[in-house]
């Protein structure tokens, strides 16, 4: 559910357009609404779910991205977009850092494997969200969509209600609950702002690197379901191996993604190569962050992890905008330059912000 409201903007903008007469500007700020309650959900849902009984939590955040979704067919409108869309990221963002925080206190050993079919399954529900809510947008329109969204988000709080989650670390273990270290999550967040900005870049970017690379729109469109399955294909190897998290992992992730991402913008690829080539390569990094993040801060771990993924969130904002600036002035190479860049410095992480085991 989490991957389909990351593509509801995306799949309801042609019905929202031509409903409600927006512009290529306007339809960005209903996007930039998703990310920016994103943004406050996961970095808000951190000390929640580390002081609040989750599974109350879990169900009243679902909750809240059911109702927002039904903001917008109550009021179909420009100003009602922003609000449903803004609503859907604060509820979803919130149960997102819930679900990464104890999903590996389950089981400690297991973290990085749980993790990463944990994000598979949100990029699978991506990659069947698009289609499924573009074509009920089409053919209902821009209130159908919203509304089966909501619906869903719904039945998942109904189904959260079921759920045993396990206990907040702060109510646990009180005493236990030293002051968050702040610098040293710093390089997780920077790694996180630039691995979300790399993968939102590349879903706004498929299209028009395809049409400036000679290739048609389709095959762009192609290329960006590449992206998506080449991101899933690596999350569940990743779950299958059930490999402990490691920095070495995340270094040859960023150094890979950074090869592909050079090489796209130096070489003739075929645009379906690059973007497959993109998500394998960059599959496991924010899994791996996510884990780490974790570990920084035991006893207040979603705090912790919700900074990190927040840190993502900003990224997903500011990296599309400024690598489409460069696509702008020198085309799209310089914009796929800057994101080999940013994959490089995920690569630097240093050792000393991965805990000790």
């Amino acid at each position: 559910m989490f991957g389909a409201a990351l593509v509801l903007p995306g799949a309801a903008q042609p019905a929202l357009a031509a409903a409600l007469g927006l512009d290529l500007a306007a339809s960005g700020l209903v996007a930039s609404a998703l990310s920016l309650g994103l943004g406050v959900g996961v970095v808000a849902g951190g000390p929640l779910a580390d002081r609040l009984p989750r599974r109350p939590l879990f169900v009243s955040a679902a909750a809240l991205a059911a109702l927002a979704a039904a903001v917008l067919p109550a009021f179909p409108s420009f100003a009602g977009a922003l609000l449903a869309t803004a609503g859907i990221g604060v509820g979803a963002g919130i149960y997102e850092t819930l679900l990464n925080a104890a999903v590996p206190e389950q089981r400690p050993e297991a973290a990085a494997a749980r993790l990463s079919l944990l994000h598979a399954a949100a990029t699978l529900g991506a990659g069947l969200g698009a289609p499924a809510l573009g074509a009920l947008a089409v053919a209902s329109g821009f209130q159908a969509a919203y509304g089966a969204l909501g619906a869903a988000f719904a039945l998942l709080a109904l189904a959260g209600a079921r759920v045993r989650f396990p206990a907040p670390p702060a109510r646990a273990r009180p005493a236990a609950a030293p002051p968050l270290a702040l610098a040293g999550l710093l390089p997780l967040a920077l790694a996180a702002f630039a691995y979300v900005g790399i993968e939102t870049a590349l879903s706004v970017f498929a299209v028009p690197h395809a049409r400036d690379a000679g290739f048609s729109a389709e095959r762009g469109m192609r290329a960006l379901s590449g992206f998506w399955l080449g991101l899933l294909l690596m999350r569940v190897l990743f779950a299958a191996l059930r490999r402990p998290a490691q920095l070495g992992q995340l270094r040859f992730a960023g150094g890979a993604g950074a090869l592909v991402l050079a090489a796209g913008a130096h070489l003739a690829l075929p645009p379906e190569a690059l973007f497959f080539g993109s998500g394998l390569a960059l599959g496991v990094v924010f899994p791996l962050l996510v884990v780490f993040a974790g570990e920084t801060a035991p006893a207040r771990r979603a705090t912790a992890v919700g900074i990190v993924v927040g840190a993502g969130s900003l990224g997903g904002f500011v990296v599309p905008w400024a690598a489409g600036a460069l696509g702008d002035r020198f085309g799209t190479p310089a914009a796929l330059g800057l994101l080999a860049a940013l994959s490089l410095a995920i690569a630097a992480t240093p050792r000393a912000a991965i805990p000790a085991r």
